[in-house]
């Protein structure tokens, strides 16, 4: 067998090794959400931004000391009404809107057709837009003047003690 095929054996291998625990090791989305309440957001590997909100149709397993039915799924399933300011999955601004051929699972309580998706909230214009005063930019070279003028004081002051102690 070539020293390249083995090498590339080796690095297929490896590589295996490598990818295969890390697709195992995704936690359930509840553990997201251990200690917080309902509506906090949360953060799941990835990183995968969302809200904890809780399936009321779950049953909390007692002998568990996390709560399984709160979980860190998609902000607009916590009843967010479309066109509301929401935080997308990958972290960006994002706005809830409904989404067409989309059925929601039966056995969970919430809306999961209601999602974050890429998009800006609608906003209101002001009315009185801030507007630039004329002669409010010379104050900031005024400012910087009087920082060099104390400057060049404060150097001339250090030379005269040099000079001074030179002399004597």
């Amino acid at each position: 067998m070539s020293p390249v095929r083995v090498l590339a054996m080796l690095f297929v291998g490896l590589l295996s090794l490598w990818a295969a625990p890390a697709a195992a090791n995704i936690p359930a989305a509840f553990f997201a959400c251990e200690g917080a309440a309902d509506g906090d957001p949360c953060s799941l590997p990835g990183p995968e931004y969302g809200n904890c909100v809780r399936d009321t149709l779950c049953e909390d397993d007692p002998e568990t000391a996390v709560d399984e039915c709160l979980l860190c799924v998609d902000p607009c399933w916590s009843g967010l009404a479309p066109g509301t300011y929401c935080t997308r999955f990958d972290g960006a601004d994002g706005v809830c809107e409904p989404q067409d051929m989309c059925t929601t699972d039966p056995e969970k309580s919430f809306d999961q057709c209601n999602r974050c998706v890429e998009g800006q909230i609608a906003t209101v214009e002001p009315q009185d837009a801030c507007t630039a005063v004329p002669g409010r930019s010379g104050r900031r070279g005024l400012v910087l003047l009087g920082w060099i003028g104390l400057l060049l004081v404060g150097v001339r002051q250090w030379r005269r003690a040099g000079a001074e102690r030179l002399e004597t």
